[in-house]
Formats: structure tokens, sequence, C-alpha cells
């Protein structure tokens, strides 16, 4: 029991006022705007815990994997409904394998505040990264294509984009903000384009909406704390 509670002591410090109220907000409206516009359960839990991933993680602390793997499991099922297969063989086939790689990765970085170090590419891995993530966006938009996905070319984006944000997620990088911002933003339209023929999924128009505000906001958190630690 001693070990749980210094996990969740070392979880919970350091986070300011403003940050605890952003969660709360971003978790309410998420709950209760979902709750008014009649989505299912799996969705709003879907939204929910993807929204606690996001929050911790941007924290740098090693329980958002917890919540993850949840949101994975969920997620890929609501997409498999909405044909929306590159979206589940991302969430079962990578991002639930990549949420237990996480979860040992992240344990060997931990400062003294059980906070991850983190750190940026250079900018020749930078620009390899985007090349072979453009590459892959244009490959698997024509297998989806022919799987008769519903949306090939955003499905491939969200995909392979994700892939590659996940990876430095995992590597501790800086520059996966950028990428999750580009992801939420899209996910956004594809997902608000379901809800518009379909009436269903509201929670995840909302969860992949206050995302994409977090993105923004953790990478200028990232970004200053990389640079603090690069001039010591």
């Amino acid at each position: 029991m001693k070990k749980v509670s210094d996990f969740l002591r070392g979880e919970a410090a350091g986070w300011q006022k403003w940050e605890i109220i952003w969660m709360i907000f971003c978790l309410a409206a998420t709950g209760l705007l979902s709750y008014l516009l009649n989505d299912t359960l799996p969705g709003i839990i879907a939204a929910q815990t993807a929204l606690l991933y996001t929050l911790l993680a941007g924290k740098g602390t090693i329980s958002c994997y917890l919540f993850g793997i949840v949101n994975t499991v969920l997620y890929g099922w609501l997409s498999w409904q909405n044909r929306l297969y590159g979206e589940v063989m991302l969430n079962w086939g990578w991002y639930l394998p990549m949420m237990f790689t996480g979860l040992f990765c992240w344990r060997r970085h931990l400062d003294d505040s059980c906070i991850i170090r983190k750190r940026r590419l250079s900018d020749r891995a930078r620009l390899h990264m985007l090349l072979l993530t453009a590459a892959g966006i244009v490959v698997y938009a024509v297998i989806l294509r022919r799987l008769n996905d519903q949306s090939p070319w955003l499905d491939s984006f969200t995909t392979v984009v994700s892939i590659t944000a996940m990876i430095m997620t995992v590597r501790r990088c800086l520059e996966q903000w950028l990428l999750w911002t580009a992801v939420n933003a899209v996910s956004t339209v594809m997902w608000l384009r379901i809800y518009w023929s379909s009436g269903t999924s509201a929670a995840l128009v909302i969860m992949w909406s206050i995302s994409l505000a977090n993105g923004i906001i953790f990478f200028l958190q990232w970004y200053r704390a990389v640079e603090k630690s690069e001039q010591r």
C-alpha cells in the first residue's frame, strides 16, 4: 500500500491551480454536452479517458498510459462501428501495445518529481520524420481506398501521423505535440462529418476539439521545459 500511495502522491505533485481547473472543465464539458446530445455511454467513456490520457501525458506522468489503454480499446470499437478501419488498426494494432511500451520506457527517465525528462529532435531527424510520414500517408490512403474506407485520405492522415506521434511520445520528444495538434484538427473534422450524417459520436467531436486546444497548450509547456533544460 505504501508503494501505491507514494505513486499517487508523485503523480499528483506539481499541478498548478489553473491546470486542475482546466482538467475539471475539460471533463465536465465533455460529459455534460455529450449527455445533452444523447451520445452513447461507450462514446462518453472513450472521450473522457482520451482527455485524461492527453492531460496526464502533457504533465509527463506515467499514469497517462493506464487511461490510454482503456481509451484505445473503446475508441477502436467505435471506429469499427463507423467503418473507419484505419482508426481500428491504429488503436488495436499500434496504440495498445505502445501504451505498455510507454509505461516501461517512461519509468526509466523520471526526474526527482516523478516527471519525465523532455527532449527534442535534431533538424536532420526532424526532416527524416516528416518525409517518412508523408510517404506513409500516400501509401496507406491507397490501401484504405481499396478497403472501401469511408474517408481514406483523412483516415490515412490521422493513422500515419498518429503512429509517428506515438513514437515521439514514447521517446519523450517535444515534436509529438505538433503532430498531435495536426491529428486532433483532422480528427475533429472527420468525426464532425460523422455526427452531421448520423447524429452520433458527439462526445468524440467534443473530445477532439478540446484535445486540439490541449495540444497547443502542451507544446508551449514542453518547449519552455526543453529550453530551460538545455540552458543548464
